[in-house]
Formats: C-alpha cells, structure tokens, sequence
C-alpha cells in the first residue's frame, strides 16, 4: 500500500513538472518523460495495462497510427533509426499516461501549471524588449525582428498561448472573473506581438466559436467585444504584429499578383541601391544593358520566396509526390529524400508545413484515415458526454486545424502537448487502477 502510495504520488508531481516545463524546456520536458516511462514499467501489471490500451477507443487509434508508421518502414529506404522515428515514438506517451497510476485531484491542476509555465515564458518576453540579446529566448527565426521571444520558438510559442487562452476562457464562468479576465488580456498581447501567424488567426477562429456555441451570459459577449477591441488597437500600438499582417498581405498578394519583369528589374536595382551611393536609375540601366543579367532577373520567383510563398509551393509540387503512391505512400521519413530527388533545383526541405500533405506523400491514404480517427474519437467523446466541456470539442478541432499549416502532429513540442493535453482532458472522469 505505501509504495502504491508512493508510485501516484511521484507521478502526480511528474505530471505537474510535465506540464509546467513543456513550454520552457525540450531537455527537461524529455527527462520528466523518461521518468515517467520508468515509473510505469516499474509500477509492474504490464499485461492488463496493454489489454486497457488495446480496448480503450480513445488510446489504441494512436497505437494503430504508431504501428502503422512502424510497419510503412518495409517500404520506405530510410533507415528506421532517424529523427523522425524519434519524435514519433512520442506518440506512446499517450498511452502510457492513460495507464498511470495518479492522484485525480490533481488533474485540474495540471492545466493550472501549463499556464504558469505560459507566464514564465510571458515574463522573458518582456524582457527581449529591453534585453534583445538575452540568452534565454528560442533562437533560430527572425531574430533580427523585435518581437515578443518566449522559450520557443515563435510558431509553437503561439500556439500555446492561443490555447492558453481557450484554457482561461474554460475557467471565466466560475469565480474571481476580473482576475481571468486580466490574465485574458496579458496572454492576448503576448500572442498578438509573438511573431507567431497560425496562432494569432487560431485565436481569431476558436474564441467566436467559443462564444457562438458555450457563452450562457452577456458578459461573454462584453469580453468578445474587448478583445476585438484590444487586437483592432493592438494593430496600431504594437508594431510587431502590424509587421506580420503587412508581410501576410504582401505576401499572399505576391503568389496572385506574380510581378512583371519590369518590377523585378526595379525591385532589384532598389535592393542594390540600398547599399551604393549610387541611385536606382543607375542599377536599371545596367541591368537592361546586360542580356545576361536581365534574363537571370526574369527567371526570378519573388512570389515563392516569402514563407507563405515557400509553403505554397511545397503543397503545390507535393502533389506530385501524392500521385505516386496514393494508398500506402513513400513510406516512414521518406519525405525529404523523395521530394528534394523530385526537385533537385529548389531549396533542400524536410517537411512541407501541412501535416495532411506531410502523412499523405509518407503514409497515404490509410495512414491520413489512422490519423483522423483518433480525432474523431476525441469529438465523440464531448457529444456522448452529459456534461459538455467545450475544450473536449476545440482541443480536437484546433489540432486538425493548425496541422494545416504546420507538422504540428510530428513536432515534439506540440506532439507531447497533444499527448499531455488527450490525457488531461478525457481521462478526467476515468481512472486506471492497478488494483
């Protein structure tokens, strides 16, 4: 009995670690899940804990996706020992959460830690403002940019604080309401000034959704009100998110608007007069003057050199890769090789920024089906509930949304905040007993 005792009380403090440092630290993130692993093989009953897997309906969709990535290796000329099967073997966390002996008192709390791990990561963007270079903030895009850097980097940073929001949204109906609504606000600055695009328009989609569908009083609609007013404002005060629509306008305008040649010669010589004294006329007659230049010049794509350019064109010649083999696909981590051997000229790139795409070229058909029904189970689940919490419903939605613009389902930040959260949010009512 005491050392039962010990066992859940050890990994309700693991859980608490997990998901206070999964938006700090990918180091520590990884040694709280080695110990958790440790602890469920050393808390014993293997047997029933596999037979609980393979007949719970929300845990064995992601064992079948798992196997099924395992299996595709039979096919695929990747080695099985690579990142990919790295960040993959992730998704057995899931399981071994929903098999772990834990206090269930606790649960709650767990989204309360993942939140105050927010707000650290809230206090250290504060500080890039006026410590830019400081060691701590995620390095690696737009450094250079003066925005709100957190632990992370800026795509996977806002995207749990767009969902740290939704979380906070949870708790506005119980009491001490100005102080979520505060905590609301601070996050939504955060967001709004994080760099991070997927995040910010996740936000703008969810919370009217939220609002739509759960609000059972005015005050909801008071709050909508102010954020919208907040983030209309925001545009105007807050020059880093104002950078980003701009550069998402600009860069959407490109790929349907593609430039002549003519604005491509003058976009070019503007670029090289920025650093000559001399001016811009100089540099077009130049280039006119040289059939060589001109011509290299007009073979330009400046549409495809934006991010959103780029992801554009990664989905476009994607299809490609698709048609080949439909059904099972290339196979496990064939993704870079198959796409960089199609399209030798272009930049050398490891994903395609669309998860469907991404699991359609590896896995095909049937393993896109694999990773879709573990989300249906998940929408079920909140309309064969009674009681409806409405995070049963976004957390699955939000998922399958932002892994259209990202590999979020494979990434190992958002892939153990999809296992940590699957556990947090539908296993509340239900609880493994060895016993």
């Amino acid at each position: 009995m005491n050392k039962q005792t010990t066992i859940v009380t050890i990994n309700s403090y693991l859980l608490l670690l997990l998901s206070f440092f999964i938006t700090i630290s990918v180091y520590v993130t990884d040694v709280i899940i080695c110990l958790l692993v440790l602890s469920w093989l050393c808390s014993g009953n293997l047997k029933k804990k596999i037979k609980s897997i393979s007949h719970d309906p929300l845990i064995y969709p992601s064992v079948c996706f798992f196997i099924y990535s395992l299996i595709s290796y039979c096919w695929s000329d990747s080695s099985i020992i690579n990142n990919t099967m790295q960040k993959q073997l992730l998704l057995l966390l899931l399981p071994i959460l929903y098999t772990l002996d834990y206090n269930n008192n606790h649960i709650q709390n767990y989204k309360k830690t993942f939140l105050l791990g927010l707000i650290i990561n809230i206090i250290l963007s504060i500080t890039t403002l006026f410590s830019p270079n400081n060691i701590f903030f995620k390095k690696g895009h737009y450094d250079t940019n003066l925005f709100l850097h957190g632990f992370l980097d800026h795509f996977d940073y806002a995207i749990f604080l767009c969902f740290g929001i939704l979380i906070i949204l949870s708790y506005i109906k119980k009491i001490n309401f100005l102080k979520y609504f505060i905590l609301i606000i601070i996050f939504l600055i955060a967001l709004l000034n994080s760099y991070g695009r997927v995040g910010i328009i996740s936000l703008l989609i969810f919370f009217p959704i939220y609002i739509l569908l759960f609000s059972t009083s005015k005050t909801k609609y008071y709050l909508l009100l102010v954020v919208f007013f907040i983030t209309t404002c925001s545009y105007y005060i807050f020059s880093p998110f104002q950078n980003r629509i701009h550069q998402t306008i600009a860069s959407i305008n490109l790929i349907y608007n593609k430039p002549s040649f003519k604005e491509k010669v003058e976009n070019d010589a503007a670029y090289m007069a920025m650093n000559d004294t001399l001016p811009k006329e100089y540099f077009i007659s130049e280039i006119l003057k040289n059939n060589d230049w001109s011509e290299e010049i007009n073979k330009k794509s400046p549409e495809y050199e934006t991010s959103i350019g780029q992801r554009y064109l990664y989905i476009k010649n994607s299809f490609q890769l698709i048609r080949k083999k439909p059904i099972s696909g290339m196979g496990s981590n064939s993704f870079e090789e198959v796409y960089n051997k199609l399209h030798p000229n272009l930049d050398t790139i490891k994903h395609p920024h669309n998860n469907y795409i991404f699991i359609l070229i590896e896995l095909g058909i049937i393993g896109l089906f694999l990773m879709l029904y573990i989300f249906y189970r998940k929408i079920l689940i909140f309309f064969s509930s009674d009681k409806k919490d409405f995070l049963q419903l976004i957390f699955p939605l939000f998922f399958l949304w932002i892994m259209l613009f990202d590999n979020y389902f494979l990434n190992h930040n958002t892939l153990v905040f999809f296992c940590l959260f699957s556990f947090i949010l539908y296993n509340k009512d239900r609880k493994y007993n060895q016993s």
